[in-house]
């Protein structure tokens, strides 16, 4: 997806006045600057800093569509100068290296004409310096036409960088001290092997699957209540694992309709896909008014199914036996001092949802008490995981009424751990399968 930063022609006596834009996309800043003859494209790092040692790329792109006329409006195009950070270079230059001042805001891309006129200027912005990632992270998916950001301390030069997808050389795009992009495949391809070497080295490896998403529609230009089908296909989709969500987005509501919703997740399932490694699905458009529509679609990275834990709403019923046993001085919530040693714990409900106490006793005496709550895992419930929606529904279902702790699955006489955070000590009691668990804080020592 590109966002445009700022748009607008560069202020001056030119040669030719160029129309100038800054857009952002993946990982890249793309500096836009519109000719006569055809545009040249400048692709730096999103993520410069000052004092940063950066490299970009550089596209001429003619207009016409003649091979004569467009080697013509190339040789044009080439008589241009790009100043990167105050440093130029001819347009034919394709990879540029530049090293920005410490004391930098924004980091200046301009073009000059051969007699060295200024034609058009844009500011990308810089952000606070932040350290290099001490290890390499490969993305392990990505989509057709995107840009492939590989995370990791580089030196910034593209010189020295090499990334293999698929044994095939990725063309380099930029580069920053924390990152390399590179484009990725235009074809839809399952898994491949990822080799990037920094100075002859190998540096890291990993897997990059290309997912590739296709949109056709039965008819362009729909009249006010016409109907046609869109057709989604998804490829590079073979051998996957966890469901793969497509977002589409249709951009023109006021011409069309789509069939679900003007913006949906369509869920890539693993058993869905076919033998020959692609996905489908339709939706239907009706027309509104007479023009042409946009739809886009992108893919987002499956994610492992996450956890999260939540108070129960149920009023516990009842009382259990525990034990703890600290291994150091600590004190209750209410200022007893705790001694190392083993204790007694009876846990009984307070009359509120999910609240207990934990009442701690020595020798047959109560020696603290501490505040708790009881606890419920609830699984990750995203639009593509209803198997996962419908698990927290249960679970959720047995953490409300006014059960007691043995119906949430807790034994007596077992012991609570110990665990210790940045926070402080955290008394822990879990059933066997941890889908409830009984916890409570440890006050530390007092100075």
């Amino acid at each position: 997806m590109l966002t445009t930063f700022l748009v607008g022609p560069w202020a001056g006596t030119l040669a030719e006045e160029a129309n100038t834009a800054l857009e952002s996309a993946d990982a890249i800043h793309v500096a836009i600057f519109d000719l006569d003859a055809g545009s040249i494209y400048v692709n730096v790092p999103d993520d410069l800093r000052p004092g940063d040692t950066g490299s970009g790329t550089v596209s001429p792109i003619p207009a016409g569509t003649d091979e004569s006329e467009r080697a013509r409006q190339h040789e044009e195009l080439s008589g241009y100068r790009v100043v990167l950070a105050g440093q130029p270079a001819p347009v034919s230059e394709e990879v540029r290296t530049f090293r920005l001042p410490a004391d930098a805001k924004t980091l200046t891309i301009a073009l000059v004409d051969r007699q060295g006129r200024p034609a058009g200027e844009v500011k990308a912005p810089l952000g606070p310096a932040p350290s290099a990632p001490a290890s390499y992270d490969v993305p392990s998916l990505g989509q057709s036409g995107a840009p492939v950001r590989i995370a990791g301390p580089f030196d910034g030069e593209l010189a020295n960088t090499s990334v293999r997808i698929g044994g095939t050389e990725a063309e380099k795009v930029a580069e920053s001290p924390r990152q390399v992009v590179v484009r990725g495949p235009q074809e839809g391809a399952a898994a491949a092997p990822v080799e990037v070497r920094e100075r002859g080295a190998v540096v890291t490896t990993g897997t990059y699957r290309n997912v590739d998403v296709r949109l056709a529609a039965g008819a362009t230009t729909l009249h006010s209540g016409e109907r046609t089908t869109l057709t989604v296909t998804v490829t590079g989709v073979e051998g996957l694992r966890e469901t793969l969500p497509v977002r589409l987005k249709n951009d023109s509501p006021g011409v069309v309709r789509v069939e679900g919703g003007e913006e949906q997740t369509l869920c890539v399932r693993p058993d869905d896909v076919k033998t020959n490694g692609t996905w489908t699905a339709s939706r239907g458009l009706t027309g509104v008014k007479l023009g042409a529509f946009s739809i886009g679609a992108e893919v987002s990275t499956p994610r492992p199914h996450a956890e999260s834990r939540v108070r129960v709403a149920a009023t516990l019923q009842g009382e259990l036996r525990a034990g703890v046993v600290l291994e150091r001085p600590a004190h209750s919530a209410t200022g007893e001092t705790l001694g190392a040693g083993s204790y007694a714990v009876r846990v009984r409900g307070t009359g509120e949802s999910g609240k207990v106490d934990l009442l701690l006793g020595r020798r047959g005496q109560l020696v603290g008490a501490l505040p708790g709550a009881v606890f419920q895992r609830v699984g990750s419930a995203t639009l593509c995981d209803r198997d996962d929606v419908s698990d927290a529904v249960e679970q959720a279902r047995a953490g409300t009424g006014e059960p007691s702790f043995h119906d949430l699955g807790f034994e007596d006489d077992e012991a609570f751990a110990v665990r210790e955070d940045a926070a402080g000590l955290r008394l822990v009691l879990a059933t066997d399968e941890e889908d409830f668990t009984i916890e409570a804080d440890l006050a530390a020592p007092l100075p």
